[in-house]
């Protein structure tokens, strides 16, 4: 007896290519979805992942049906060493320039043994709530952190503390994190551990000494000749507030909201550290 497909919904705060690259580039979908070995986004392609819970693990078969970028994927959905046969679609929508509807329909389940609960739509149904609701929301919406603390120094010590990052500061990010830099417009900042890997890699965009620095920050560690920064920048402004003390706030960001708490709390030990340095000169 077929039943209704399961179907959920989400609007997400991202353009519909980011949620389109998310569910469709294996390096990304192992950050929110599932860890396949090799995927490509094209009609006939198969592929196969092992998915499930502390307690048992079960080997999933699909190959792609359809695959039209950036609206709608769909592949069959099976498990080798069961009897049925389901399909999973994707459907993208653009619901505005930086918004995007997505709709997840599974049909073909009442086809798994239902003698087995992990094979039962509410199984499946508390799966995709998850994956849909939770995981990729966290993964392709971002937020900015924005944060600011009063300094009794003068702007000269502050932004003295704040370019030299090394063994103060940069310590709230990573007991090892360095900086490559001359803080001149167009030079590179480079942040790296004790033994030289490269952390984050960015390029000076404004500064203006006691008064604003910005960096905009490459996706990649190790970009190309000629590629173009990415979205992520960080943005430092000293100002003075009622009482004719020093203000320092920063903006990092955009990140993707599975990272916001963990870097929220980072910056706050940051500026605890540079408003004591500070003080104490």
């Amino acid at each position: 007896m077929e039943t209704k497909p399961l179907v959920v919904e989400r609007i997400y705060n991202a353009p519909i290519q980011k949620v389109w690259s998310a569910i469709t580039d294996k390096d990304q979908m192992k950050e929110w979805y599932f860890d396949l070995e090799t995927f490509r986004a094209e009609k006939g392609f198969k592929f196969q992942f092992t998915g499930g819970d502390e307690n048992v693990q079960y080997l999933h078969e699909c190959e792609i049906l359809i695959c039209d970028p950036p609206n709608k994927l769909s592949y069959s959905w099976t498990y080798p060493d069961y009897k049925g046969y389901s399909v999973l679609t994707w459907e993208l929508f653009e619901e505005g320039e930086h918004k995007t509807r997505l709709r997840l329909t599974h049909k073909g389940l009442e086809s798994f043994p239902q003698d087995n609960p992990n094979f039962r739509i509410e199984s499946f149904t508390g799966g995709w709530n998850y994956f849909i609701n939770e995981a990729l929301p966290n993964f392709v919406e971002t937020e900015i952190i924005r944060k600011s603390i009063s300094i009794n120094a003068s702007p000269g010590i502050i932004w003295d503390i704040l370019l030299n990052p090394d063994n103060q500061w940069a310590m709230a990010f990573g007991s090892g994190s360095l900086v490559k830099t001359s803080w001149k417009i167009g030079s590179e900042v480079i942040w790296t551990d004790l033994e030289g890997g490269i952390g984050a890699y960015g390029l000076v965009k404004e500064h203006r000494p006691e008064d604003y620095l910005q960096i905009d920050f490459f996706d990649d560690t190790e970009p190309v000749e000629g590629a173009q920064t990415g979205e992520y920048a960080e943005k430092y402004k000293l100002s003075k507030n009622d009482d004719r003390k020093c203000v320092l706030t920063i903006e990092s960001g955009p990140l993707a909201i599975k990272h916001i708490k963990d870097h929220s709390s980072m910056w706050d030990e940051a500026l605890k550290i540079i408003k004591e340095l500070s003080e104490s000169r």
